[in-house]
């Protein structure tokens, strides 16, 4: 509950951009990261790495490179809203993803205008739109 409460008081907007490898995303504050991580006070728990050079921060992603779409460039630079759902963990592979659930009517339409539906494809997965603020790679923190 304070991860989510935590969460709510940070921005619920901003612009889409895309990577150098054609991550479409929304760009958002990297205090989703910084600031709401050091809630988990769980070591298992490691930070996403997302912020090396060239990489996009803290995010939402609209599609990933591996969902073969392009956007439009007049869709980017553009801002969104969303609002934050719940906190899950998802096991993906030997992974384990700790993310924020986001509604965002307008980033779902978008998708939808590129001719993706309304869930991420993900390594064989659909995932609903999120943020994802922690990973680790032994899932017994959650058991």
């Amino acid at each position: 509950p304070m991860i989510l409460e935590h969460a709510r008081r940070l921005t619920l907007k901003n612009m889409t951009k895309i990577t150098d490898n054609q991550l479409v995303y929304l760009d958002i504050d990297d205090d989703y990261i910084h600031q709401l991580f050091p809630l988990f006070k769980n070591e298992k728990i490691k930070k996403p790495d997302y912020f090396r050079e060239k990489s996009a921060g803290a995010h939402v992603t609209l599609f990933y490179p591996e969902e073969g779409k392009k956007i439009d460039k007049n869709d980017l630079d553009k801002e969104h809203h969303f609002i934050i759902k719940d906190l899950v963990a998802a096991e993906i592979g030997n992974k384990t993803y700790c993310v924020l659930l986001v509604n965002s009517p307008s980033l779902v339409a978008l998708r939808k205008k590129c001719g993706l539906g309304e869930l991420l494809s993900f390594k064989g997965y659909f995932i609903g739109l999120h943020i994802t603020i922690g990973v680790a790679t032994d899932s017994d923190w959650v058991k």
